[in-house]
Parts: C-alpha cells; structure tokens; sequence
C-alpha cells in the first residue's frame, strides 16, 4: 500500500462522510449528535489531507493546527455519541481548554524533543481519545433504543481496535523513532486499519440515522403530537403485545373526560383548550402505574387500562386520578390560572382481548351516567337499561 495514496483516499472519504451528515443534520436538526459526528469527519478529513500538504512543505506551527485538528475531531465524536446516548454535548469549555492544554504540550515537546516529542504527545493524546471515544459508544449502545445499539457496539469495538494500536504506535517512537510511523508494515497496517475504520464510519452512521427516523415515524403514527400519549393505534399496538404474554394480567378501563370542555375552548380560546388537555394528560401520566396504558381517544377523552382483578380497587384508583385532576391548576396563555374536573367511567374487570370491546362500551356508558349525574365524579359500570344515574352506577365521593 501506497501511504500518502492511504492517507489522501481517508481524508477524502472523511470529508465526503462528513458533508453528507452536516447536509443530513442541517435539513432534520432533531436528530441529536448528528452535527457533531458530521463536523468530526470533516475535521479527521482536513487533518489528514493538511498531513500531505505539509509533508511536501513542511512547516512546523501547521503541525501542531493539524494535531489539534484531529483531538478536535475525536472529541466531536465524543460529543456525538454522548447525544446519541441520551447525555449533554462536551461542554465548549471543555472543549478549548483540551485543545489548548494538547497544543500547549505539543509545542514544549516539540521544542524540547523534536518530532520524537511531537509524534509521541499526539499518538498518546490521541489512543487516550480513542479509547474514551469507544467507551462513550458503548455507554450510548446501552442506554440507545430502536436497534441503534447495533452499529454503535461495532463501532465501540473498530474504535477500541484504533486506540490499542495509537497507544503501541505512541509508546514505541521514544524507542525507535519517528521512521517507522510512516515506513514499512507496521505502518500500513495502522493507516489500512484506520481507511477501513473511515470507510465504515458513513454506512455507520447512516444506520443509525435510518433507525432513529424510522422509530421517529413509528411515534409519529402511535403517538398524539399534542399530548404524548398513545393514539388509538398506540393503544391497539399496546394492547396486542399485553396480551400476547403467557399469562396476561387482567385489565379495568378508566374511560376519563374532562368536564364541561367546549365551554373552556369558548370562554378562553383553543389554546387553553390545548393547555388543559396537555396538563390533564401530564398529570394522569404522573399517576398512572407501571404496566398500565394510558391513552387520548380524541377531543377531551382519554383512556386508562389498569392492571387490576379487583373492581373496588379499580374504582378507588380512579377516584386518586379524578382527585389528582381537580387539585390541577393549569396556567393560560394569556395568564392566569385555570381549574378543571374530569368524570371518569369504569368498566367491569376484562381476562380477554375479546372482551375489550364490550368493556370499552360499558367504560363510556358509565361515562356518560357519570356526567348525567353532575360530573366530577367517578362511576361504575354496567349501566342496567333505562335506569337513573344514581340507580345505575355506584360513586366514590
């Protein structure tokens, strides 16, 4: 292998790799860390291609703008998968002082060692990034979603692989020098591995790119955009895994509404409207227990599917949802302070996915009692035919 041939086709496909993922970042900025990764690549590219340039001129304060160069494209990387994970970007703080702290210590070995001191502060700085770099990936695959894990262990693992042979390539130049950095096999193993490191850096991201938007698409389709919760397709999906367990636990449906909305959306407007129905929703989902599904049906009613085999417990629960709602105070667009209620209609305990229907019809005539009788409260179904509201449903004051 041809090395400065390896190192013009790895700054080359670095720099194509990057422009690809700024452009990707620049037209969907929701998909976080994306930017960084670009902005990495295209700093890895410029380093390497300066590398060449300056071994045709040299000329040693370019040097050190190249080192610089490449700590700053690991770290964005860094910062990168540090947003893929779920954490905060590398503070810019951070950041300059890193690179000035290398830079600093790269200028004193270099004037001190010469390019011994220089190779040697820029592989060691270097492996140690690497090897953070690969760390920060693995955290990110463990806590990442959505399939992304995949390509960002495979990734952790090229990345590991990169930073043992920096740290070997930085330990060994006080011993042997700076020739065989650049000369014979050792040599072309290292910038081999680091082309086909680059090379699978673009197929890599846009992996994940393509996981991320594709299990965006998939909220976007389950999810009301308004609240968060579930939609009626959520639900439905929701539902099919809860009953495809071995032994699924019975459910109650808590049918909730809130009371008196079409007066709310027409005494202080729509957007009040969408901030009542965004703080009822927030607060039933603060109240909710794990493995209970919540969902917003449509217009004001939600729907709450509680494990429960016990109707009394089923009912006093729904009473603490009702209860958590009135004590609510949501704040208006406009200003001030705005109270509301929700009735709630329960249904009889459901063992069946075939039974979620009739479950459901029940949960909404008790519902509808529950407002015939006053609202702000919660009732039980069935509804017997024809009955009163007080006759046909039981309340919890």
């Amino acid at each position: 292998m041809h090395l400065p041939t390896a190192i013009l086709a790895l700054g080359v496909t670095l720099l194509a790799t990057g422009a690809v993922l700024v452009a990707i970042a620049r037209s969907m900025p929701s998909l976080l860390g994306l930017r960084a990764f670009g902005v990495g690549c295209l700093a890895f590219g410029g380093a390497y291609l300066l590398r060449i340039v300056l071994a045709l001129a040299p000329f040693a304060p370019l040097d050190v703008v190249a080192d610089t160069t490449m700590l700053l494209a690991t770290l964005a990387y860094g910062s990168a998968f540090r947003q893929f994970g779920g954490g905060p970007a590398l503070a810019r703080r951070t950041v300059v002082a890193l690179l000035g702290a290398f830079a600093l210590v790269s200028l004193g070995a270099t004037g001190v060692f010469g390019a011994v001191g220089r190779h040697t502060v820029l592989n060691l700085a270097l492996a140690a990034a690497y090897l953070v770099l690969a760390s920060f990936a693995w955290v990110a695959s463990r806590r990442a979603d959505g399939g992304v894990h995949m390509p960002l262990r495979i990734f952790a693992g090229g990345v590991l692989g990169l930073g043992l042979l920096t740290a070997v390539r930085g330990a060994s130049v006080p011993m042997v020098g700076v020739a065989p950095l650049f000369a014979g096999l050792g040599a072309q193993l290292y910038y081999g591995y680091s082309v086909l490191i680059a090379v699978v850096i673009g197929p890599l991201m846009l992996w994940m790119v393509f996981l991320r938007l594709n299990a965006r698409l998939i909220e976007v389709a389950t999810r009301d955009p308004l609240t968060q919760l579930r939609n009626r397709r959520g639900l439905d999906e929701a539902l099919d895994r809860h009953y495809a367990a071995r032994t699924p636990a019975p459910l109650v449906l808590l049918q909730v509404d809130v009371d008196h909305f079409k007066r709310i959306n027409d005494l202080h407007g729509h957007e009040a409207g969408d901030a009542v129905l965004r703080d009822v929703a927030a607060t039933l989902e603060r109240h909710v227990r794990a493995g209970d599904l919540l969902a917003r049906l449509g217009g004001e009613e939600f729907l709450a599917a509680c494990s429960c085999d016990d109707a009394d417990e089923a009912m006093a629960f729904a009473e603490r949802l009702r209860g958590a709602v009135a004590a609510l105070r949501v704040a208006l667009p406009g200003g001030g302070v705005l109270a509301c209620t929700v009735s709630i209609g329960v249904s009889p305990v459901i063992r069946a996915r075939s039974a979620w229907g009739d479950a459901l019809r029940e949960a909404d005539a008790a519902l509808y009692a529950a407002k015939r009788a006053g609202r702000d409260r919660v009732l039980r179904g069935p509804v017997p035919p024809m009955a009163t509201p007080s006759a046909a449903v039981v309340a919890v004051v």
